[in-house]
């Protein structure tokens, strides 16, 4: 055996939620809001509930290591603990999307293969007619793991062993699996201390736990000792009452979180006086938004994550955060990061091209599909499909996914960038720019905008708008009002899917 196997290997990878017990047992890991007043586990109860949920899969379901446990649930204690336990075992947790379909929940299934299902009560209906052996996991009739003796000892795992399998996917095709093994959770976790958590820390989770997003602070804090809120589900008036209940040092928060936090008529005279930060990525933000957060009393700043690389990757610190508004900020500490141009050299300060990222927080690959990971991959590098540029201080600015881009003539639209400023119109609530046909230039713009409720617009007031925000070949030379936008499995919009219902070079009004 040589030293690799010393480094690399052993309960330490996999079981470091029993350590974290022994430290600091009578710490608050986690609370959720399932019940008034909140439920509230210690790291000791944390572990020891892990140490039963492990015992039962094993006993009851025979889960052991390398085996597949797909899990049904909306944001809960239960969850948590879920996780901890198949890494006890060495098993690969796989949460399923709550909003999918039974068609969509199948797919998942035959693709991940697990040895049980867990679900919540609350989506049993979503699970009829799906082949897979199903355990309610929060009916004590199904699943009592309170009475079960705790595992003995945690299956020694190493770095490269698969802790969850997360969906991902683009705007396009079938959504794939990423391999997050316990060296990208661990290595991500360190790159996270970049934003100056500490233990004794508090933030409010908001995000569904099949999301990468939900891990970004989650699993760094049950590191390091500090404590995170689980919503069971997003409601924006209640995530208000838990922030001045709870008193949260930090808070992620995605850009529609944070639209709907700024237009609850409570936000204004809300108290968020204990919040040091609030961070927010999965899209980019608009100035407004920013501008508003600021004026509230809190730091607005941004980040940039991925669910193969990070999620944490880039920060924008506090200290930066007005100085550099819209950018994602610099690289976390085991980062490389370099902007690659169309010569596939790497790009000067101020130039777009192409982000490529490397580093000890990439994933592992996805799940039976060598195809996609190769493409994935240049040189050492994952080229991330996203076009940046760095100004010459060294922060990086996103301005918009290379596949979207609209070549109109010789030049490049980026749907990103128009969008971002159609958002700040008082009359839109969502947007999305597409490529049409034209006879001159080839392609131009057209905007497909949902309006807020009781609002109209006329294409006048559009163009109007964006003059003087974006250069002429950019603003779009079409505009059509539809009632929604069309997602894709993975949340994300379907410009496909748009192009192809109007996709016409007309206004519609």
């Amino acid at each position: 055996m040589g030293l690799d196997r010393v480094y690399s290997c052993g309960t330490w990878v996999n079981d470091w939620i029993s350590r974290r017990a022994d430290i600091s047992g009578d710490w608050v890991a986690l609370k959720d809001d399932l019940t008034r007043p909140l439920r509230v586990v210690t790291f000791s109860q944390l572990n020891a509930m892990a140490g039963r949920i492990a015992k039962l899969l094993q006993e009851e379901f025979g889960v052991g290591k390398g085996d597949v446990v797909a899990l049904l649930s909306w944001s809960r204690i239960e969850f948590v603990a879920t996780l901890l336990a198949c890494f006890k075992l060495g098993a690969t947790l796989a949460p399923i999307n709550t909003r999918y379909s039974r068609r969509e929940i199948s797919e998942f299934v035959e693709q991940t293969l697990p040895k049980v299902l867990l679900y919540e009560k609350e989506l049993e209906q979503s699970l009829d007619g799906v082949d897979a052996r199903k355990v309610c996991y929060d009916c004590p009739s199904e699943f009592d793991y309170s009475s079960r003796e705790r595992l003995g000892s945690a299956e020694e795992c190493c770095l490269e062993d698969t802790a969850m399998l997360l969906q991902t996917g683009g705007t396009t095709g079938k959504p794939k699996f990423a391999k997050i093994s316990y060296r990208m959770i661990l290595w991500n976790a360190l790159n996270t201390t970049r934003d100056l958590i500490v233990p004794g820390d508090v933030t409010i989770n908001t995000l569904p736990l099949f999301h990468i997003g939900a891990y970004t602070y989650l699993i760094p804090l049950l590191m390091l000792g500090g404590t995170s809120i689980l919503m069971h589900r997003w409601n924006v008036d209640r995530f208000i009452e838990l922030v001045e209940l709870e008193r949260p040092s930090f808070l992620f928060l995605v850009p529609t979180q944070l639209r709907m936090l700024l237009q609850s008529p409570r936000f204004a005279s809300a108290d968020f006086s204990s919040v040091r930060w609030i961070t927010s990525g999965g899209a980019a933000l608009t100035r407004d938004i920013i501008e508003k957060v600021f004026e509230k009393g809190v730091v607005q700043k941004q980040g940039f994550g991925m669910t193969e690389m990070g999620p944490g990757v880039f920060a924008l610190d506090p200290w930066d955060a007005q100085r550099k508004i819209g950018s994602i900020g610099k690289p976390n500490l085991l980062v490389d990061a370099k902007i690659v141009g169309p010569d596939s050299r790497e790009a000067p300060a101020g130039v777009e091209g192409e982000l490529y990222l490397r580093g000890p927080s990439v994933f592992s690959g996805y799940l039976r599909n060598e195809e996609e990971m190769r493409a994935l991959l240049r040189e050492g590098w994952v080229a991330t499909g996203d076009i940046a540029r760095v100004d010459e201080e060294g922060y990086f600015w996103v301005v918009g996914r290379a596949k979207n881009v609209i070549r109109s003539g010789e030049e490049s639209v980026y749907p990103e960038e128009v969008e971002k400023i159609l958002l700040m119109h008082p009359k839109i609530k969502e947007v999305v720019v597409i490529g049409v046909p034209d006879e001159k230039w080839g392609e131009v713009p057209k905007a497909l905008v949902v309006l807020k409720e009781g609002e109209k617009i006329t294409k006048e007031e559009v163009v109007e708008f964006l003059k003087g925000k974006l250069a002429k070949y950019k603003i779009p030379k079409y505009v059509e009002v539809v009632d929604k936008l069309v997602y894709t499995e993975t949340g994300k919009i379907s410009r496909s899917q748009m192009k192809s219902l109007y996709g016409e070079p007309r206004d519609k009004l």
